[in-house]
């Protein structure tokens, strides 16, 4: 989140917030939250969520759409976090600035928990795959529903376009090897088969889990963008996350890769070609973090992103491969 979005946001918004919903400010309590900010309550012995989001990070059109995917995928039996109506039966309410404004919304919250490292097995990789293989199953058929703008293809998101201004001088080889990736990328076939509106964020931070089921949420960066995306994403974040050695990248990525793409290929299929891709989209996202520490961060503070700054410049610059592995092998 950038540092003038925390500056507009206040405890009159919050209060005006909670009341769109019902809500009063003494019921509301932090959660968190890294693009938004994030509040939790509780209401007739439910739990719920509040997402307050600024208008320069997503407009109330761009809100509705990704409400209105999650609504589809839900509609198909998808395991989603639902959105629920506001006290005026609205999906999305308006918290008004002098020249902006925060976008209100909540939802029921996910039953389970995060995921430790103590969920790691063959199933639970198994079914992760499975999820992300449906949602990807299910887009293929996603139309936004009448009033609904189409959501935003994935170089159009903010911090692509503002991305040079997030970085320090000295990275401008840096913000080089973002626009060479990103025009590599723009040569990739775009069909139903390979290409639709996905999450784009599907790391172990964004779902719950329950009795070996998922429940995903947070659907903010949704946008139309490769299904191989997601999969390199969420194969980044195991290993950026939760490994953390990067000489046990490659024995983790293998036992990751074999049994979430058998839970992935139960739902949705993937040719070699989308598989080649997936060394691309881990990089994108080890350069998408890379300038969102610069963007959202203190790097006189936090001490993880300073470490991954050091850690990931010249690899970037020298475009090594985040593993180095075969992704064509786990189609089979």
């Amino acid at each position: 989140m950038e540092s003038h979005i925390r500056l507009l946001f206040n405890q009159d918004v919050l209060k005006e917030a909670g009341k769109k919903f019902g809500v009063k400010l003494e019921e509301l309590y932090e959660v968190g939250g890294f693009e938004n900010f994030i509040y939790g309550y509780k209401k007739g012995g439910d739990e719920f969520i509040l997402r307050i989001s600024h208008s320069s990070h997503r407009t109330f059109d761009q809100l509705l759409s990704e409400l209105d995917f999650v609504h589809f995928l839900a509609e198909n039996h998808a395991n989603v976090s639902i959105p629920v109506q506001s006290v005026d039966h609205h999906l999305i309410e308006k918290v008004e600035l002098k020249d902006s404004y925060f976008t209100v919304s909540s939802y029921i919250k996910a039953l389970g928990e995060r995921p430790s490292k103590d969920y790691f097995d063959d199933t639970f990789f198994y079914n992760y795959g499975k999820t992300i293989g449906q949602f990807h199953r299910l887009t293929k058929k996603y139309q936004p529903s009448n009033g609904v703008i189409k959501r935003f293809k994935w170089d159009e998101d903010p911090l692509f376009i503002n991305a040079r201004s997030y970085l320090p001088d000295s990275d401008e080889i840096i913000y080089t090897r973002f626009v060479e990736l990103i025009e590599e990328l723009n040569q990739l076939k775009i069909g139903t088969d390979h290409y639709g509106l996905i999450h784009t964020d599907i790391h172990m931070g964004n779902f719950f889990i329950k009795d070996k089921k998922l429940t995903v949420f947070d659907f903010d960066d949704c946008s139309y963008m490769w299904y191989a995306s997601d999969i390199a994403i969420a194969l980044f974040y195991f290993l950026e996350f939760s490994i953390r050695d990067e000489k046990k990248y490659k024995e983790n990525a293998h036992y990751f890769m074999t049994h979430f793409m058998k839970g992935y290929l139960s739902e949705n299929n993937l040719i070699q070609d989308d598989m080649k891709t997936v060394h691309s989209f881990l990089k994108l996202r080890e350069l998408v973090l890379y300038i969102v520490f610069f963007r959202s961060v203190d790097l006189t503070v936090d001490s993880f992103a300073s470490k991954f700054i050091s850690r990931h410049r010249q690899r970037i610059i020298n475009q090594d491969l985040f593993v180095d592995i075969d992704f064509i092998q786990y189609l089979k």
